[in-house]
C-alpha cells in the first residue's frame, strides 16, 4: 500500500528508464563519472588502461583462436603532438559494443585472467582526456569514431559545454590498417586537468626508454611469480620525438623490468643457498664464500606461494614469516608470491635511473620500497617497507608482492587493508632474511685496491720525486705504429723474459691503464707502479673486443682514477714469490701486483684465489688485464692482484677453454664449480 491507499508494485531502483527528469540524470552521471576521475591520479594511468584493455583483448582472442594466432600489441607514442596510441589484434568490437563501451561501470570482461573488468578504465579515457579516438574491426564490419571535450563537459560548471557525443571518423592507420580484427585506441593530451599533461617528464625520448617505462610502470611489465609462464604476446614500441627521429623497441612477452636483469654484479640467492646447501653435504667450510657470490652489487630472489609458505621444503627460501593463522590463510587463499632485490647502496637506483636507463636525474623509477601487484601487473606507487630496525635496509629492498586472488581499488592505488597489512609483513621478513646475507654485497664508495696505502713510504716519495724531476714522455703523430701481434716470438724461459712480455702487453695497449715508475730494485722488491685510468673511460671497460677490461660500473662520472704508487713484483711462477714471503724476505703488505708466467702450486699454502678470466667472477677485475686476485686464506684479507701471463694467452686465445680449465684447475671449496 501506498500514500492515500494506492497500491505500489515492485520495481528495479536501478532503471534509468523510469520517467525520471532527464537533466537529473546527466548530472548524476557526470557526478559518477566525477569521481571515477578523481581515482586516478598516477602519471601512467592512460597507459595502463590502454594496454591492459590491449592485453586482455589479444588473450581473449587466442583463448579463442586455433594457434595460428599472434597475439601483438603496437604502442605508439608521438612526443610532437603528445599522442598515445595503443592498437591490437585482439577479439575487437561490435557495433553494439563500440556503443557502450565508455558508459561507466559497464564491462565486457569477466573472469580471473582480465587484467581490467570493473568497467572503469575506458570511461576514464573518454572523459578523463578531451580527445579519444577508437577504431576497432571485427568480421562484421569496421567502426571508427572520436570523442572530444570529455573532460571539458565533466569539469563544466557552467553548464555551456555540451555534452560529448563520438562521431564517425575515418578508420585509423598504422599497425590497425593491416590486422584483420582488433582495436586500436587514441588519447591526445590536450586541454586543462589532464593528467598527465605532457610525455616529458622522464625525458624519454626514445622507444628503448619509453619500453623500460612501460615495463616498470605497465602491464607491460607482467609479473608472473607463482609458476606461470608470461603469454607470448609481442609487445612494438615506436617513439617520435621533438625532431621527428623515429625509434623502434619490442619484447616477446610482457614482462617486468627486474632489477637482477640491469645490474650484471647481480648473484642469485637460490643459487647461493644451493650453494652453501653443497658445500655442507661435502663435508667442506660453508664459511668461505665462492668468489661469484662476492663483491656483488645485488642480491635477488623469487619464490612461489607453495615456497614462501614452506608448502615446498626444497625450495632454497630464506624468508621465514611471522604470520598468525589467520594472515596464513590469508596468504595461502590470495595466492601471495614474492620478487626480492637487494642493492648494495642507494647509489645503485641512481645508476639504474640517470646512467643505464638515461631518465631525468635523480628520477630513480626502480628504487627501494614495496611494489603491490595483482592480475599480473603492478599496482599502484611503491610504499615504504616498514622497517623497525636497520631502517635504512628499506631503501635498499626492492620489493613485489604479487597476489593471485585480491582486487584493487578502482583507480588500481591499494588493497583492502588486510590485504597491504599482510604485504607490509611478508615485505619485512623479506627484507630482514636478506639483511642477512648482505655481506654478499660490494661496499659503498670506491673500490679498496684504490684506497690501499704501502708502507715503503721513503722509497716510494723518492722515486716520486724524480718522475717530477725528470719526466719522460714520448708522443707523436705517427711516431707509434700499433700491430697486431707481440714483437716476442717464444714463451719466457725466465724471469727477464717475463719483464719483456709484460713491457710488450703495456706498450701495445694489450693491458692498459698501468704505469711504471721505477723498474730498478730496491732492496727485496723489484719496482713501482700506479693504475691511471682517465675518461673516456670506454677503452678500459670490457667488450669482446676488449676481453681484459672492467666492468663499467666501477667508474663513476668523469673523474680519473689513480692509486697510489705500489710495488710491483715480477716472477717466473709464484712459487719463488710463496717461499720468499714465507721466509720473511718479503712482506706480503708491501705487494700491489705481481706479473707471472706460470702460477705453480705453492699459493695453495697461503692464499686463496679468484680468477678473473671466469666470466662468473670477472666483476672483481680493477685493473686492466689483470686475471687472478689473492686473499689470504686465514684472515680472507685481500693480498695483491696479477697477471698470470701464459693463462692470459691461453684465454685470448681460446677464451671458452680456458675458462673451463681455470675451473678445473683452481678446483677448491672456495669456487663454485
Amino acid at each position: 500500500m501506498g500514500v492515500g491507499g494506492e497500491t505500489l508494485h515492485g520495481w528495479d531502483p536501478l532503471d534509468t528508464s523510469m520517467g525520471a527528469d532527464p537533466g537529473m540524470l546527466i548530472s548524476a552521471q557526470r557526478r559518477e563519472i566525477s569521481n571515477i576521475l578523481r581515482s586516478y591520479t598516477g602519471y601512467y594511468d592512460l597507459f595502463s588502461e590502454l594496454l591492459q584493455n590491449a592485453l586482455d583483448a589479444v588473450e581473449k582472442r587466442h583463448s579463442e583462436d586455433d594457434g595460428a594466432f599472434e597475439p601483438t600489441v603496437w604502442v605508439d607514442i608521438d612526443l610532437r603532438s603528445s599522442s598515445v596510441r595503443v592498437t591490437d589484434n585482439g577479439c575487437g568490437m561490435d557495433l553494439q559494443q563500440l556503443r557502450q563501451f565508455l558508459r561507466p561501470n559497464f564491462s565486457f570482461k569477466a573472469g580471473p585472467i582480465s587484467r581490467g573488468s570493473k568497467g572503469v578504465g575506458a570511461t576514464y579515457l573518454g572523459y578523463g582526456f578531451n580527445s579519444l579516438t577508437v577504431s576497432t574491426k571485427t568480421s562484421a564490419g569496421q567502426f571508427s569514431g572520436r570523442i572530444e571535450n570529455g573532460r571539458h563537459w565533466v569539469d563544466d560548471t557552467s553548464g555551456t559545454v555540451p555534452r560529448p557525443l563520438i562521431n564517425s571518423i575515418t578508420p585509423e592507420e598504422g599497425a590497425f590498417s593491416a590486422v584483420d580484427r582488433g582495436t586500436a585506441i587514441s588519447v591526445k593530451l590536450t586541454g586543462e586537468n589532464v593528467r598527465p599533461r605532457n610525455l616529458t617528464w622522464y625525458q624519454a625520448t626514445n622507444a628503448a626508454q619509453w619500453l623500460a617505462l612501460l615495463r616498470i610502470m605497465t602491464p607491460v611489465g607482467g609479473l608472473y611469480l607463482n609458476g606461470r609462464p608470461a603469454p607470448k604476446i609481442g609487445v612494438k614500441v615506436r617513439v617520435t620525438d621533438q625532431a621527428s627521429a623515429i625509434t623502434e623497441a619490442s619484447l616477446e612477452a610482457p614482462s617486468y623490468l627486474y632489477p637482477h636483469e640491469l645490474v650484471q654484479r647481480s648473484g642469485s640467492m637460490v643459487e647461493f643457498l644451493k650453494d652453501q646447501a653443497r658445500k655442507i653435504a661435502s663435508g667442506a667450510d660453508a664459511s668461505k664464500i665462492a668468489p661469484k657470490f662476492r663483491g656483488l652489487s645485488g642480491l635477488w630472489g623469487h619464490w612461489t606461494n607453495a615456497e614462501l609458505l614452506g608448502d615446498a621444503p626444497d625450495a632454497f627460501c630464506p624468508i621465514r614469516l611471522s604470520l598468525d593463522a589467520q594472515e596464513k590463510e590469508l596468504a595461502r587463499a590470495s595466492g601471495v608470491s614474492i620478487y626480492v632485490y637487494l642493492a648494495f647502496s642507494t647509489e645503485l637506483w641512481d645508476a639504474i635511473n640517470d646512467t643505464q636507463l638515461q631518465l631525468r636525474k635523480g628520477a630513480r623509477v626502480l628504487h627501494g620500497g614495496l611494489q603491490l601487484a595483482t592480475r599480473h601487473m603492478p599496482q599502484g606507487v611503491t610504499l615504504t617497507i616498514p622497517m623497525t630496525n636497520n631502517v635504512g635496509f628499506q631503501n635498499l629492498a626492492h620489493v613485489v608482492l604479487h597476489f593471485e586472488n585480491a582486487e584493487p581499488d578502482l583507480g588500481r592505488k591499494g588493497f583492502q587493508p588486510e590485504y597491504a597489512q599482510l604485504a607490509e609483513k611478508i615485505s619485512v621478513s623479506a627484507v630482514t632474511a636478506f639483511r642477512g646475507r648482505y655481506n654478499l654485497l660490494r661496499k659503498p664508495g670506491v673500490a679498496k685496491i684504490f684506497n690501499d696505502e704501502l708502507k715503503i713510504d721513503q722509497w716510494i716519495k723518492k722515486q716520486e720525486e724524480h718522475e717530477n724531476n725528470h719526466a719522460l714522455t714520448i708522443k707523436g703523430t705517427g711516431l707509434f705504429m700499433p700491430t697486431e701481434e707481440l714483437p716476442i716470438r717464444s714463451e719466457p724461459l725466465v724471469e727477464q723474459d717475463v719483464v719483456a712480455l709484460f713491457n710488450q702487453m703495456l706498450s701495445s695497449g694489450l693491458v692498459r691503464g698501468i704505469h711504471l715508475i721505477a723498474s730498478s730494485q730496491y732492496n727485496q722488491y723489484d719496482g713501482l707502479y700506479r693504475v691511471r685510468m682517465e675518461p673516456p673511460f670506454d677503452k678500459f671497460t670490457y667488450a669482446s673486443n676488449n676481453p681484459l677490461g672492467i666492468e663499467e660500473d666501477v667508474f663513476t662520472g668523469n673523474t680519473p682514477m689513480i692509486t697510489k704508487t705500489k710495488v710491483l713484483e715480477y716472477k717466473y711462477t709464484l712459487n719463488g714469490l710463496v717461499e720468499e714471503l714465507q721466509s720473511g724476505v718479503k712482506d706480503i703488505n708491501d705487494i700491489g701486483l705481481v706479473v707471472a708466467w706460470d702460477m705453480g702450486d705453492k699459493w695453495r699454502e697461503m692464499f686463496d684465489v679468484t680468477s678473473l678470466l671466469d666470466e662468473d667472477t670477472r666483476h672483481h677485475r680493477q685493473v686492466h688485464g689483470t686475471t687472478h686476485s689473492f686473499t689470504h686464506s686465514v684472515s680472507g684479507a685481500h693480498a695483491f692482484e696479477a697477471i698470470i701471463l701464459h693463462d692470459l694467452v691461453r684465454y685470448l686465445d681460446d677464451p671458452q677453454a680456458e675458462q673451463e680449465r681455470q675451473r678445473e684447475k683452481l678446483n677448491s671449496d672456495i669456487l663454485a664449480g
